[in-house]
């Protein structure tokens, strides 16, 4: 079906509701969650205290003592009309520099294996395409991310880990991931990056978010060493662009 003609209200509790825009996966559901997350943001909707985007739905929590159901769906409602992809900013594009296979993508070489492709030859597929940043969970600064080609494809696996190191480029099913902290995990590791995702201590925590655009750039272990280290004394700052 794709996109709903009218948004569907789900309540979660007292304080928050969740507003489905569509029944499918895609990009195009997707931009119009966060775009009804922008809009919202933009108008100060009264009574709302925190938004959390997923693939298809936004959560809304909301004052109950500011706002009422009815008052709150009716706003939402209305905005879910202006909710299109073209009422956002433009995007941010964020290259990501990546150590793929060794002792930092210990899976790369069973992957590649397991769907037929030499390592080095998945590796530089991996790198090769643009991803987007459908939401941002599981672990804090966790991104899910699609735009993967369809030849890397491949099962989650069989025994999740119970611990993924932080900064584990991953793959499972037709989806990219980069684990932000020391986390268990079943997506394929393919390699690594010296980026944090997640630092509690930088004045923004999160180093991506729901709608950016991720470009992997292939890195030496050498390379991996000497941004980790400009990254751990704080003067390493990432890639970025607006398109």
């Amino acid at each position: 079906m794709g996109i709903y003609a009218e948004p569907r209200f789900l309540p979660c509790g007292d304080l928050a509701l969740s507003v489905e825009l569509g029944d499918d996966i895609n990009r195009e559901v997707n931009a119009r969650v966060l775009a009804l997350e922008y809009l919202i943001r933009q108008q100060a909707l009264g009574g709302v205290t925190e938004t959390v985007p997923s693939y298809r739905s936004l959560l809304v929590y909301y004052d109950p003592f500011t706002v009422g159901w009815d008052e709150l769906t009716k706003s939402l409602r209305a905005l879910c009309r202006e909710a299109r992809p073209e009422v956002l900013p433009p995007a941010r594009t964020v290259e990501i520099p990546c150590c793929y296979g060794g002792d930092l993508g210990f899976e790369l070489d069973e992957a590649a294996r397991k769907i037929g492709l030499p390592a080095d030859e998945m590796a530089r597929l991996h790198a090769s395409t643009d991803y987007y940043v459908y939401f941002v969970g599981f672990t804090p600064g966790l991104p899910y991310m699609t735009g993967m080609p369809a030849r890397l494809e491949i099962p989650r696996l069989d025994q999740p880990r119970t611990k993924t190191p932080p900064g584990s480029v991953s793959i499972g099913g037709i989806q990219c991931c980069i684990y932000s902290v020391e986390s268990p995990g079943g997506f394929w590791v393919l390699g690594r990056t010296p980026l944090r995702l997640y630092d509690p201590s930088a004045a923004d925590p999160i180093l991506l978010r729901a709608g950016d655009h991720v470009r992997f750039r292939m890195i030496s272990r050498a390379e991996y060493d000497a941004i980790a280290a400009a990254v751990a004394e704080g003067t390493y700052t990432p890639r970025t662009e607006r398109v």
